[in-house]
């Protein structure tokens, strides 16, 4: 086995708010969880990656067709001149000045109705916690914010094992099978911490290797867990990405996207058994969002592409789509 670092084995010791906040399971069995991404806020014109690429853009000499060829994560280090720090504390500012309409927030609402207690984001705004609390999400000490490790861990380690502990929405009674609560991890970095928003080859690149320095421990976990009686604890959102049964619905699996490319691959390779399926939508007259290509891979690393349709013209049609999606959702996560 790999040694796994100082940095990372004195990291993960239980403590009492592990057992409160993040529930163990047996293996082998596997929860269910949910991932969204911009898809629910760019149905009310939320701003795309494109659009902050574009606020966030000091190089107006630059070529909108030969930025548009770049892949996505590296056009923001073209479009800023490689001043990508500064980019995400931009980006931060206006994030936290965002505003939900009444039907994007009833749209978000039936989102945190599914029984899950796990989410996970790729969005690093507070969408979801400020219709879970009323609250816009920024403090100057977060109360909601839980570690999944202790908190003298090494910083860059603790990005992984971020999360927001947000009770269910007190306007509704808890239903039979739901938690109570929602364990929110914002997987890119959160817009409150903007050193930690993952913008650019350098900040991937940095995630991809700290996900890949945490993955011998994870595996020495499972089998440790295997041979204790099966009580897993987990300890990070990589931890419910590859051992549970994953639900993707708003995320645009793009090409660069690569640490999500990298888990599907060592989700298959690792942790067989467990399954991820990834909603899209598709027209009657055949119009996807997702291209042919990354169907075909997303297929290759055994991954189930539910195609579900949409109406061809509706303009209210990504919010019908996605009420039906989260409606099949809640159904498969009651049972």
């Amino acid at each position: 086995m790999i040694p796994v670092p100082d940095v990372i084995s004195r990291g993960y010791g239980m403590s009492a708010n592990n057992k409160n906040d993040l529930q163990p399971w047996h293996l082998p069995e596997r929860p269910k969880v949910l991932m969204i991404g911009n898809g629910f806020n760019r149905t009310f014109n939320m701003k795309s990656w494109k659009n902050l690429i574009d606020s966030v853009r000091t190089r107006k000499d630059l070529d909108d067709g030969l930025l548009g060829r770049i892949p996505l994560t590296m056009q923001v280090v073209l479009a800023t001149d490689d001043k990508v720090y500064d980019s995400m504390k931009e980006v931060a500012e206006y994030m936290r000045n965002f505003h939900l309409t009444p039907e994007h927030t009833a749209l978000l609402e039936k989102i945190t109705e599914i029984p899950t207690e796990t989410i996970l984001t790729s969005n690093y705004s507070y969408e979801l916690e400020k219709v879970l609390t009323g609250r816009c999400g920024y403090w100057a000490r977060n109360p909601y914010r839980r570690y999944a490790v202790p908190y003298y861990s090494n910083n860059a380690v603790r990005f992984l094992h971020r999360y927001s502990h947000v009770q269910a929405a007190k306007s509704r009674p808890v239903q039979p099978g739901d938690p109570g609560y929602r364990n929110i991890w914002h997987i890119h970095g959160e817009v409150d911490q903007p050193r930690h928003i993952i913008m650019g080859h350098y900040f991937y690149g940095k995630m991809e290797y700290e996900i890949q320095t945490y993955l011998p421990y994870l595996e020495h976990r499972v089998e440790s867990a295997k041979k204790a009686g099966g009580i897993f604890y987990p300890r990070s959102w990589v931890d419910y990405y590859l051992i549970g049964d994953l639900y993707i619905a708003g995320f645009g699996q793009d090409f660069s996207e690569s640490d999500i490319w990298y888990l599907s691959c060592t989700k298959k390779r690792h942790f067989p058994t467990a399954k991820t399926y990834y909603y899209t939508p598709v027209s009657p007259s055949g119009r996807k969002d997702l291209r042919d290509e990354e169907k075909a891979m997303l297929e290759a690393y055994g991954i189930e592409v539910r195609e579900r349709p949409i109406d061809e013209d509706s303009p209210d049609r990504y919010v019908r789509y996605y009420e039906n999606v989260i409606a099949e959702l809640r159904d498969i996560f009651k049972t």
